[in-house]
């Protein structure tokens, strides 16, 4: 079942979409997640809000160590159904890239919110289509199993909801 949505997919393949979802895998991409991480933990720093310096750390980390400990204990081999546009060595099973988008871009759209209330909604809003973007990205560009993107997507959106959790119970300066 998981093939033939895949191919579903591919079915509607355009060069349109292979730009767009080849920049999707780029904002999933360990460099990019880290600089983004390393960004607004800087920006805390300097506000001096060591709560969200810890949480922005922590949430980087731990999406990392969680889908590279979940690949190779898994090892699920990545699906060959078409010749793809990127290459990807590591094992497929959870996407890193949705666990990574779907753990920092809601989370900065928290960050957005909390400090900047009057884009509370449009923060979100973007925040959860770029998770999807990304996920998404990884069935277009062939590089996952529909399963391993919905783990990846839930993986970090609990990560996101606990860092939040933990977040709300401390004071701001």
């Amino acid at each position: 079942m998981e093939a033939a949505v895949l191919l579903w997919i591919h079915a509607h393949a355009h060069p349109l979409w292979d730009g767009a979802f080849w920049f999707s895998h780029q904002l999933g991409r360990f460099e990019f997640c880290t600089v983004v991480v390393l960004a607004a933990a800087a920006w805390h720093l300097r506000r001096g809000e060591p709560s969200w310096v810890l949480a922005w750390i922590a949430v980087g980390a731990g999406a990392g160590l969680i889908q590279v400990g979940l690949k190779e204990l898994v090892q699920r081999a990545r699906p060959e159904l078409w010749p793809r546009l990127i290459a990807e060595a590591s094992f497929s099973f959870p996407s890193g890239h949705a666990l990574a988008s779907a753990t920092l871009y809601p989370l900065l759209a928290h960050d957005v919110a909390v400090h900047k209330p009057g884009w509370r909604r449009l923060a979100y809003v973007c925040g959860a289509c770029l998770a999807l973007f990304v996920g998404f990205g990884r069935l277009y560009l062939g590089v996952h199993w529909p399963t391993d993107v919905l783990a990846g997507w839930t993986l970090g959106l609990g990560q996101t909801l606990v860092a939040v959790r933990l977040l709300a119970d401390r004071p701001r300066p």
